[in-house]
């Protein structure tokens, strides 16, 4: 069994590890699902293997945004067999679509950066969506499948990354849409909350704990509270570094 402190502390050394081997001063994280996504990628799976989504649900409606629910997931899908696990994870890739803001986006920073991408999500469905995207370049962090996997992402685990970068004095850019990226944005230097479907609704009451956050919106809906900016000034802000 994973406890909350062993994976704590796998996602810390995996993390120094990384950044021990890169020698860019700036770092840009970006959440998958719904972040640079529209959706979550996650009931494609589900529908290609016929499964019930609410099982997920249902794991998180008892245990909240904790360590014990990510794990929980962790352990419902390492119950599926590794060869249609795979599968799925393929074509589920292909029904994504990242937005083409933020594939211009990474294509203006990518040579002064180092660019994470960072799931709670399916990590192995994600790698395929890089490919697909002629992502390679980026960097791959999530954990979900024991079979393959060491740990997990959860809430504290965005966090934890976001600081030890921070710790090894680079610069670090974030952008997510729930409270599971709450410590990961409110860790980073800019913080970026990505309006999503529901307007983060769950993110939205703990907003103004998070002084330097913007909003970033693809769609006509920005929220009262928070300042606005858009990917063009965010890459204008990076370039001037």
């Amino acid at each position: 069994m994973l406890s909350k402190e062993e994976n704590i502390k796998r996602v810390k050394a995996d993390i120094e590890r990384f950044v021990a081997g890169s020698h860019k001063p700036f770092y840009v994280i970006i959440d998958g699902d719904r972040t640079l996504i529209p959706t979550d990628s996650t009931k494609f799976f589900f529908d290609h293997l016929n499964l019930d989504y609410t099982d997920i649900k249902n794991i998180f409606k008892q245990h909240g945004y904790s360590f014990d629910a990510f794990y929980n997931v962790a352990l419902y899908y390492s119950k599926i067999e590794m060869e249609k696990y795979n599968i799925a994870c393929i074509e589920s890739a292909s029904r994504v679509s990242i937005y083409p803001e933020f594939l211009s986006f990474i294509d203006t920073i990518k040579d002064k950066v180092q660019l994470i991408l960072i799931t709670s999500g399916i990590s192995q469905s994600w790698k395929n969506v890089i490919n697909n995207h002629s992502l390679d370049f980026m960097h791959l962090i999530g954990g979900n499948y024991f079979p393959t996997d060491s740990f997990v992402i959860d809430k504290q685990a965005k966090g934890i990354i976001a600081q030890a970068i921070k710790n090894a004095n680079k610069k670090v850019f974030a952008f997510g849409d729930t409270m599971i990226d709450f410590e990961m944005l409110k860790a980073a230097d800019n913080s970026y909350l990505v309006v999503n479907e529901k307007q983060n609704s769950d993110f939205i009451p703990f907003a103004n704990e998070i002084s330097h956050l913007k909003q970033v919106s693809f769609s006509n809906y920005f929220h009262s509270s928070i300042p606005t900016t858009n990917l063009n000034e965010v890459a204008k802000q990076i370039l001037a570094l």
